[in-house]
């Protein structure tokens, strides 16, 4: 079941715990509209968010559209509302993203029946800016760990939206992963002052520390420096460590 935290006046976070992972979401509401970051994995977990917001106009963004992001959507009160995404969230949504469902519904049968899946209505190609009211959100995109990646940032709260370009332990690359383009991404942000806080998809909230954390992972993945797993490491990451090296060794 989806949890609300109230993080700061205005932003409450969305979190889930699934079989492998947690993941985080967000609903900014302002005087003016809603936001609603990430829809999560299931119609279900939107729930208390639908509750949350009652009769508020609101716009929702896919930080990027991988399934436990993207999924939740139909469970949130929908008629003529916005979805936004960088561009390439549209083009996976043409076959990867329901051949992706397809798969887990082969897998697990009965468990995926309700999701339906909901492309973006609008999309941007690198910064698209929402007016709350008492706060801006806007979305930048930074492709690494997928193609279409974005991050949102409310410079009002100093909050910076991660998705999962940023992660904890450590940041997950797929095969077309631009290394070089995310690493120059996170290295700008780390430098931004106006950055307070850092809300990843994945893992522990925290400063302008993470962006650094996150740098120096990929850096080393990049420079082909050994990167020993600390023995914390859970089973999941441990596996997407391994993939990572080998993902990285392919960019050489």
């Amino acid at each position: 079941m989806t949890a609300l935290r109230e993080f700061r006046p205005g932003l409450w976070l969305t979190e889930l715990q699934l079989e492998e992972f947690a993941v985080r979401g967000a609903v900014l509401l302002g005087s003016r509209r809603a936001a609603v970051w990430d829809s999560l994995s299931h119609p279900r977990d939107m729930l208390p968010v639908a509750q949350l917001l009652g009769r508020r106009d609101f716009v929702l963004i896919y930080s990027h559209a991988d399934w436990d992001h993207v999924w939740g959507t139909a469970g949130l009160p929908f008629s003529d509302k916005m979805i936004w995404a960088q561009a390439h969230g549209l083009t996976r949504f043409a076959q990867e993203v329901p051949a992706e469902l397809r798969e887990k519904q082969t897998a697990e049968p009965g468990k995926w029946d309700e999701v339906v899946l909901v492309p973006p209505t609008h999309v941007f190609a690198a910064v698209q800016a929402f007016e709350l009211g008492e706060a801006t959100l806007t979305l930048h995109h930074l492709p690494g760990h997928t193609r279409d990646s974005i991050v949102g940032f409310v410079p009002e709260w100093g909050v910076l939206l991660a998705g999962d370009a940023v992660e904890t332990p450590f940041p997950l690359l797929t095969a077309a992963s631009p290394l070089d383009l995310w690493c120059a991404a996170l290295q700008r942000w780390a430098a931004d002052e106006r950055v307070q806080h850092v809300i990843p998809a994945h893992g522990e909230i925290g400063g302008r520390e993470l962006l650094r954390q996150n740098l120096t992972y990929l850096r080393g993945l990049r420079e082909g420096a050994a990167v020993i797993p600390p023995a914390g490491w859970d089973p999941f990451y441990q596996a997407a460590h391994r993939e990572n090296l080998r993902l990285a060794q392919k960019h050489d």
